[in-house]
């Protein structure tokens, strides 16, 4: 490949990062108004995979049968792998939200890229630079003082909140290095609708062991917005975010994505009353520089001849 087209790539790769984290930044508003319609956030967590499992599956039929196929060794690694790691996700991401809100849930959620930074190196051999490990610290203080100056921080955030938030940002650690080993192998369109169906069926089970019966929406517009929860969080969401680590780092991938708490943030100040105090909108500016940093910055390999690349 061309230094050219790998530019583009790369850019197109960021670009992607950023829109799935816009989307996912969306999702707090869906759940919390999926709650008070009388979804609890248990079923949610199973429903939400279910219905972009089924416009992935839709689109995949009528536009690019061939991405359906996938050989018994594929079925295994997307489903099992690919399905644990999105299933406890999405479970824990649900629960968070009901007990602590959207922006505390967000913020705790990106413990994700420091964890994803100190792990692919190791795994994937994508050691960052010194100045990519700068940018994780920027954005972690960031996303942290999201999580000192939202207003809604109840008195659990300590135990239920901590557990559940910590829990999710370890899911999503976990498949983006998991979309990273298999993205390029098998397509992104092949990762994100075997792993989201996996995750159907791990959460079929483990969503009645936790809550019971399942509780689906009972009024039109609750399908409403469970459908439109699972088209742009899921279907769309997640195979810009598969796409993109087919084409660029994990560790760029996941602190593109930190752009989510920007895009929750300012969601939740308008649409609900969880916004953010001025510590917080601080915490945004240092998320949007790490981000944009992150852009601008070269890979190991692109590097490998300046001074400040992190030795293995």
């Amino acid at each position: 490949m061309s230094d050219a087209a790998r530019r583009r790539a790369r850019a197109l790769g960021y670009f992607e990062a950023i829109a799935a984290a816009c989307l996912w930044g969306s999702s707090g508003i869906f759940a919390v108004h999926l709650f008070r319609m009388g979804v609890p956030p248990e079923s949610v967590a199973l429903l939400r995979p279910v219905a972009g499992a089924a416009f992935l599956l839709a689109w995949l039929l009528v536009a690019r049968p061939t991405d359906v196929r996938v050989d018994r060794r594929g079925l295994l690694i997307l489903g099992l792998g690919g399905g644990l790691a999105v299933g406890i996700f999405q479970i824990a991401y649900q629960l968070s939200t009901d007990a602590v809100g959207v922006p505390t849930t967000v913020a705790l959620l990106y413990i994700a890229p420091a964890l994803v930074v100190s792990i692919s190196g190791p795994l994937l051999g994508e050691w960052p630079t010194r100045a990519r490990v700068g940018l994780v610290l920027v954005t972690l203080t960031g996303v942290w003082l999201s999580v000192l100056g939202a207003h809604a921080v109840p008195a659990t955030f300590g135990t239920t909140g901590l557990v559940w938030g910590v829990v999710a940002a370890c899911g999503y650690a976990a498949y983006t290095l998991f979309g990273r080993m298999v993205a390029p192998t098998y397509g992104s369109a092949r990762t994100v609708l075997y792993s989201t169906v996996g995750s159907c069926a791990v959460l079929v089970i483990v969503v009645p062991l936790i809550s019971g019966s399942i509780v689906l929406p009972s009024t039109p517009r609750a399908w409403t917005v469970l459908l439109a929860f699972g088209l742009l969080t899921i279907a769309v969401a997640h195979t810009l975010f598969f796409d993109a680590l087919a084409r660029i780092e994990a560790g760029r991938v996941s602190i593109a994505a930190a752009i989510e708490p920007v895009v929750a943030g300012l969601l939740a100040t308008v649409l609900l009353a969880q916004g953010l105090s001025p510590i917080g909108w601080i915490g945004i500016a240092l998320v949007v520089s790490g981000v944009a940093g992150v852009g601008v910055t070269r890979d190991r390999a692109d590097a490998s001849d300046r001074p400040d690349a992190v030795a293995p």
